[in-house]
């Protein structure tokens, strides 16, 4: 229980390192910038993709300087896709703040998710090999991928579960994934491992996402932050849904078609493409806890058990 203690206070001292870097890295010489990357410092988000790459790195050898860098440039990376995201939801808020692109108008938003992508770029082509710098680059392209995908298919009756899966890959997964092995694959790790670390995140964060558009149909406003259905309203498909127009509900359909999105929600929380879709959150959310247990036994895998069942079992 003390060795337990003492690496549980490492990882949090970790995190608050990980926190002073990000700040540090959003500092600017230039006025206007600073403008902007005040904004985003003010962000007291999870870190939870960091705290993936500090648990991934501790089944490799790796220096614990060079870990906090990596940590840092994932979650600048993430606060680059979620600046862009708001641009793309036309978003007020986030976390009860303001967005860039509310505040300071949607230029602004695109300049500084820019800039976040390249300061992230700095940071890793300092502390990680080509190889990993390929990783960083084929995920960013995954996540762009799927947003492309998810724009040119809203309000699309011809959407398909296949392309709906391969979107919250690139929304949530791929990024999860290379958190959790990049660290290991730097530190040197057993193969296996690695392989193992990379299938834990894409598990976990399909399972996330999954479960995120449940409870986008299920729960109430005042769980979620945001208004219930939201994703439905705004033409995004999600699988429940996507389970209902494969099966030919001609209710869904028409009340789609005539923009009645209220009666399809109300529809979905009592349908067979909601079971459907909570099926498959538990096939994935299984997949990752089995591979968890898989791995050597220690504190972090431990700890990594007990994050990705906070983050996955849960009601719906």
């Amino acid at each position: 229980m003390k060795n337990e203690n003492i690496t549980k206070n490492k990882l949090d001292g970790d995190l608050l390192e990980i926190r002073k870097t990000i700040l540090n890295n959003l500092k600017s010489t230039e006025k206007n910038s600073t403008k902007l990357m005040d904004n985003l410092a003010a962000d007291k988000g999870k870190l939870l993709r960091a705290l993936f790459v500090l648990l991934g790195g501790s089944f490799g050898n790796i220096n614990r300087e060079k870990l906090i860098e990596m940590a840092s440039a994932i979650e600048l990376l993430h606060l680059a896709t979620l600046v862009h995201d708001d641009i793309i939801d036309e978003a007020n808020y986030r976390r009860g703040k303001s967005t860039i692109q509310s505040s300071f108008g949607v230029k602004a938003g695109i300049f500084t998710g820019d800039y976040l992508f390249a300061q992230s770029y700095v940071i890793f082509s300092r502390n990680v090999s080509p190889e990993s710098i390929m990783e960083v680059s084929n995920t960013i392209k995954t996540i762009c991928t799927g947003e492309i995908n998810q724009f040119f298919s809203v309000f699309s009756l011809e959407a398909d579960i296949k392309s709906y899966l391969k979107r919250i890959n690139g929304k949530c997964a791929s990024l999860f994934s290379l958190s959790l092995s990049i660290g290991a694959y730097e530190g040197n790790a057993d193969k296996v491992i690695i392989k193992k670390l990379k299938s834990i995140g894409y598990y976990t964060g399909m399972a996330f996402q999954l479960i995120d558009d449940i409870l986008d149909i299920t729960a109430e406003t005042d769980l979620l932050g945001k208004p219930s259905g939201n994703d439905i309203k705004e033409g995004i498909y999600t699988l429940p849904l996507l389970y209902e127009i494969k099966n030919s509900h001609n209710l869904i359909i028409e009340n789609l078609r005539n923009g009645s999105t209220e009666k399809v929600i109300e529809i979905l929380r009592t349908s067979e493409g909601l079971l459907k879709a909570k099926e498959t959150a538990k096939k994935y959310t299984d997949k990752s806890l089995k591979l968890i247990d898989s791995l050597p036994e220690s504190f972090e895998k431990s700890y990594l058990k007990q994050i990705v069942e906070k983050m996955l079992v849960r009601e719906y």
